[in-house]
């Protein structure tokens, strides 16, 4: 039996339609752009980048030494740079709402309750002061005909109460004890919104586990009566517990801020081992393929280094915490070297800085795959070149 024509033409057809459907699809998006932050704190005369944060103290590098500075109960010169950054991890912040509020003292809301807590306290004593009264005089009455000086006891206390009661009536008919006055004062003071703190709250979750995180919050703001291009900002940078898969609630608040100021706006930066990671919330954020992401190095490399002579490196964050945990000591420290070409591809992985010598390491060899490398430049100009590296420095 013979198949009809038409159906040997479909069979035909069928697989270079797959073929050229397959060959459109787009490469995934696995790299992320986005408008990062660079803290440097000052010591002396001169700046240093932050390098991590160590419970509320900033970790600096110095030569090959490392150095803490404090910012609790001391002024600390910070300078802020924004740059943009690749990350080839993303945190997820759910719920995040920040804002002006109050320092406990300032809060319109305490001061109510404390006055209101305050009338109910002398409403009752009132009421203990009246019912003693009372007790004090059916024992009078009953000690009647009795010792003159146990008469005069209960005479005694039935004056002191009526004095008791007496300053106890003047208080609760002065404003400060009056309910609706209570309520005015504060209505007006939340319509005057004296704020003097900052507050911000969160949700942080990450699928690639961080060890050493800590954040960055930078919260910026402007005095009452400054001009709009006036804007303060407040720089709260604390350590965080290890971030994973499961949601954890982050709430800060943080006082010190000038009376009355108004809130401008306010961005939360996550880091491990002193590497920004990218956030769902991130500024310009931009979803790239690896391709796209090379390109870009190269170009912004070249932009740092116009005139520059310089040698290939890797760049950092190209080794996840569960890959890390899976490799030895050994090879975690061990120093190999990477022919980098001129667009920043990886050419091979060797053991000698000659590259004479290829290293047979797949682990090795797959996590520096999954790298991202800066060419190297001679007067701007990117070059074939050999990148010395240690896979511990490349921990996310």
């Amino acid at each position: 039996m013979n198949t009809p024509p038409h159906i040997v033409r479909g069979l035909l057809f069928l697989p270079c339609l797959l073929v050229a459907v397959w060959a459109e699809q787009p490469a995934p998006k696995t790299v992320t752009l986005f408008m990062g932050v660079d803290l440097a704190v000052q010591r002396d005369a001169n700046f240093y980048r932050v390098v991590d944060v160590n419970g509320s103290e900033l970790q600096i590098r110095i030569g090959r030494k490392e150095f803490f500075v404090p910012t609790r109960g001391r002024l600390t010169g910070l300078k802020v740079d924004y740059g943009l950054k690749l990350a080839q991890a993303t945190v997820t912040l759910d719920g995040l709402e920040s804002g002006p509020t109050y320092t406990p003292a300032n809060d319109p809301r305490r001061k109510f309750e404390a006055r209101a807590g305050a009338e109910s306290g002398a409403q009752a004593a009132r009421g203990w002061s009246e019912a003693r009264q009372s007790e004090a005089q059916a024992s009078l009455v009953a000690a009647q005909g009795g010792s003159k000086e146990f008469q005069k006891n209960y005479e005694d206390i039935i004056e002191q109460e009526q004095a008791n009661q007496g300053v106890l009536n003047q208080q609760l008919g002065s404003d400060y004890y009056s309910i609706p006055k209570l309520a005015d004062d504060l209505a007006l003071e939340l319509a005057q919104g004296n704020y003097d703190a900052m507050e911000v709250s969160f949700k942080i979750s990450s699928p690639v586990e961080l060890e050493n995180p800590y954040m960055v919050i930078l919260f910026k703001y402007r005095e009452r009566d400054a001009k709009e291009d006036d804007v303060g900002m407040l720089i709260h940078a604390k350590q965080l517990e290890p971030i994973g898969p499961k949601p954890r609630y982050i709430r800060v608040r943080e006082g010190g801020l000038p009376v009355g100021f108004k809130y401008v706006d306010c961005s939360v930066h996550i880091y491990n081992r002193g590497t920004e990671v990218a956030t769902n919330l991130s500024s310009k954020r931009v979803e790239l393929s690896r391709e796209e992401a090379q390109q870009y190095l190269v170009i912004e490399h070249m932009g740092a280094h116009k005139q520059g002579t310089v040698p290939a490196s890797v760049v950092r964050g190209g080794l996840s915490a569960a890959v890390r945990g899976r490799l030895t000591a050994e090879k975690l420290e061990r120093t190999c070297y990477v022919k980098v070409s001129k667009d920043g591809t990886l050419l091979g992985v060797f053991a000698d800085e000659g590259c004479a010598q290829p290293l047979e390491d797949a682990d090795t060899i797959g996590v520096l795959a999954d790298s991202f490398f800066r060419p190297a430049l001679v007067e701007g100009k990117p070059v074939d070149g050999v990148a010395r590296v240690r896979l511990v420095d490349l921990a996310l």
